[in-house]
């Protein structure tokens, strides 16, 4: 079940899967749940939807493994080579891409574990 948050105009401003005070159930298919979610014209296709979200949640995908890589869930060695070496080229490519002023722009210096996806054990990698 899909459950909607609405502001004061009666427009929805959230979904989640959970009931939560101030929500009510909705149908994925309503008309205002694809207007919230920007995907309500007759020539929406699902299949062309995914392709498009594919680059930003490959990204998220990204974020989470460095997480997990700084917190120490899993070891980057973890990762089969050709997904070490894919991670690894991405993760050189965007650095690539980042202008240095916001690389300066950083309010809180990040410990060097956290602003690199390789620790100590996985050096042998390189």
């Amino acid at each position: 079940m899909l459950y909607a948050k609405r502001n004061p105009d009666g427009r929805i401003v959230a979904l989640t899967e959970t009931a939560e005070p101030g929500s009510t159930a909705v149908d994925m298919k309503d008309r205002e749940v694809l207007n919230f979610l920007s995907i309500n014209d007759s020539s929406f296709s699902p299949e062309q939807f995914l392709e498009s979200s594919d680059a930003g949640t490959i990204r998220i995908i990204e974020d989470i493994v460095e997480i997990l890589i700084a917190k120490n869930i899993v070891l980057f060695t973890d990762f089969p080579q050709a997904s070490q070496k894919k991670l690894l080229s991405r993760k050189l490519a965007r650095s690539f891409m980042q202008p240095e002023s916001e690389e300066l722009q950083d309010s809180e210096p990040r410990p060097a574990e956290q602003s690199r996806i390789l620790i100590e054990d996985d050096d042998s990698f390189l």
